[in-house]
This record gives C-alpha cells, sequence and structure tokens, in this order.
C-alpha cells in the first residue's frame, strides 16, 4: 500500500516537473540588436545595423510599456567574474524622445516588431590614429 502511494505522488511530481519545463521552452528568449536610429517618431523607431554583408534596417513598435534608459558620462565600479571591478557606464531613466536620430542604441525585444526597452548608447570616443597617445 505504501509502494503504491509513494509511486503515486513520484509520477505525479514528475508529470508536473515536464509540465512546468515545457512551459518554459516555450516562452521567446528576450533577444536584443544594436545599431542606429534612422528614423524614430511617436509610434516606431528604425534602427540600422551595418555589417559586411551591406546595412540591414528593423523597424519596431513603441509605446508606453517601453523602457527607454540613457547611458550618462558617468562610470560606477562594479564587480566581475573573479571579484575584480572593472567599469560600467550609469544609466538613468529615459523618454522616447531621449532617442533621437543618428543615436546608437540597443533594443531588446521578446516578440519580433515591438521594442521591450531602449538603451541610449553614449557616444564613442574617436579612435587614436597608430602613433598618437
Amino acid at each position: 500500500m505504501i509502494r503504491t502511494i509513494c509511486f503515486t505522488l513520484l509520477a505525479m511530481l514528475a508529470v508536473a516537473l515536464t509540465d512546468t519545463i515545457g512551459q518554459e521552452r516555450e516562452k521567446a528568449r528576450p533577444k536584443s540588436i544594436t545599431g542606429i536610429v534612422s528614423k524614430v517618431d511617436a509610434t516606431s523607431l528604425t534602427v540600422t545595423q551595418r555589417g559586411d554583408g551591406g546595412d540591414r534596417s528593423t523597424t519596431f513598435a513603441v509605446g508606453d510599456k517601453t523602457k527607454v534608459t540613457v547611458q550618462t558620462n558617468e562610470d560606477q565600479a562594479v564587480k566581475g567574474e573573479g571579484g575584480g571591478e572593472r567599469k560600467i557606464p550609469k544609466t538613468r531613466e529615459g523618454k522616447l524622445a531621449d532617442v533621437k536620430a543618428d543615436s546608437r542604441v540597443t533594443v531588446t525585444f521578446a516578440e519580433a516588431g515591438k521594442a521591450d526597452s531602449i538603451l541610449v548608447l553614449r557616444p564613442t570616443p574617436p579612435r587614436k590614429k597608430e602613433g598618437e597617445r
């Protein structure tokens, strides 16, 4: 009798775990792209990625639920793997008005064509030419 109860409980647990794992696999993992804003308005954002195969543009719908953050010119020290410190840019909350054409951004999305978050990256300093300090 006890073996039957234990076996039944074990079987129910296995079914529940299988069901949970299946649901997690169905959820779309967030994806992101980084590129230059070529067009922005109140309802959409077009990001152009440059690569060896040419330019590729992607348009995203934006709305009230789209989170916008902006990198500042200040850095903050954070602990990395192995206990060492590294500097990363500080961020602040922003608005869609902070996203300008020719800005470099990273757009995160779970559903194709719909931006969940936009990170406006600070301008990168120009590279030093060979021989410059």
